[in-house]
């Protein structure tokens, strides 16, 4: 199992996958976009702690009188701020399931062919979805839209995870112009 987990690493790493000693034949836009999801990815990863604690306090308070009010909208609300700023960083460093056993058969022109398609799908998707969450925002902004259990105006919320789909579709855009320049290394770099 470990063999596996090294030839898996050390495979990705051949191919040009590790991002930071690939940092040097980035253009500006490619270092803005890391830069941007690296950020966010920290906010997201902070965003989890936050939850944790959270969900660890409500316990605990439980056990010794009554639960901490509004705990699953605020943990709602930081979860959707945790995956939708996470999703850049993980596009970068290829976190995402990725399955290609029938692609790699086919010849490196159809598999370019096909990473370009994806990508194009994947950018107009996203780009879709984050507009729609802005859009959605807009809405409950208008509407002054409050949360059920703390009366809180949870607009905001969605606004940041229209924000982390933007800088998701930023890297799949980076992607897809790493594609067109000829990458071989599935866009990562």
């Amino acid at each position: 199992m470990m063999s596996e987990v090294t030839e898996i690493t050390s495979s990705k790493e051949s191919m040009g996958l590790n991002v930071e000693n690939n940092a040097v034949k980035m253009g500006m836009f490619e270092k803005i976009t890391l830069k941007i999801s690296q950020l966010f990815a920290w906010i997201s990863g902070s965003a989890v702690i936050v939850m944790m604690l959270l969900i660890v306090a409500n316990g605990i308070k439980r056990v010794f009188s009554t639960p901490i009010l509004g705990t699953t909208e605020i943990v709602g609300w930081l979860a959707a701020i945790s995956v939708s700023f996470g999703l850049g960083y993980t596009q970068i460093h290829r976190g995402h399931v990725d399955i290609d056993l029938l692609v790699v058969k086919f010849p490196k022109v159809v598999q370019k062919v096909l990473r370009i398609l994806v990508a194009f799908l994947s950018l107009a998707f996203f780009s879709i979805v984050g507009w729609q969450l802005f859009q959605y925002a807009i809405s409950l902004s208008a509407n002054n839209n409050v949360s059920q259990t703390l009366g809180i105006i949870y607009y905001p919320f969605v606004f940041l995870s229209s924000l982390g789909f933007l800088v998701f579709v930023l890297v799949l855009l980076k992607d897809l112009i790493f594609e067109f320049k000829g990458g071989e290394t599935n866009g990562s770099n």
